[in-house]
């Protein structure tokens, strides 16, 4: 049986996850610096080590309120291809091992356009977390936008 491991996480109340391949490290000290005229829910970028990564607002992705940088606030910093993105949550939750038989489908209501970045439903301790596809999270444009702002900023 296949086994997924995943980061969960939490936006306001609601539980999240993404598979751990695509996730470098999980950062608890980071200061995010605007940028004007950023794409769509790109909130800024951050200085890790000497690298520059744009983060990456899920409460702006999921119509959410904004919220306050607090002393749990953490930024997911994951990559899919050759881009590197941060993700800033509430809070991370901890590491979990999916079996196939706790991970559901999208239900067909629920597919569409608005909801493309929903990977599946698991189930862990009788709790429902939502899984972020990170390929889908954006559309092909947003991902080509923040691969021009990559390569601007680098210049």
């Amino acid at each position: 049986m296949a086994e997924e491991k995943h980061v969960i996480f939490k936006l306001a109340n609601e539980s999240y996850s993404m598979n751990i391949e695509y996730i470098r490290a999980i950062e608890q000290q980071y200061n995010i610096i605007p940028l004007p005229n950023a794409p769509e829910n790109i909130k800024g970028m951050i200085n890790l080590r000497g690298e520059i990564i744009p983060v990456y607002s899920l409460r702006s992705r999921f119509s959410m309120e904004e919220a306050e940088h607090t002393s749990t606030s953490q930024i997911l910093i994951a990559k899919s291809g050759q881009i590197q993105l941060g993700f800033e949550v509430d809070i991370v939750v901890g590491i979990e091992t999916i079996d196939e038989e706790h991970r559901r489908d999208i239900p067909l209501i629920v597919r569409g356009e608005a909801t493309n970045y929903m990977g599946g439903i698991l189930s862990i301790d009788n709790n429902i977390v939502v899984e972020i596809s990170m390929k889908n999270i954006m559309t092909e444009s947003e991902w080509e936008d923040l691969d021009e702002l990559i390569h601007h900023t680098m210049e």
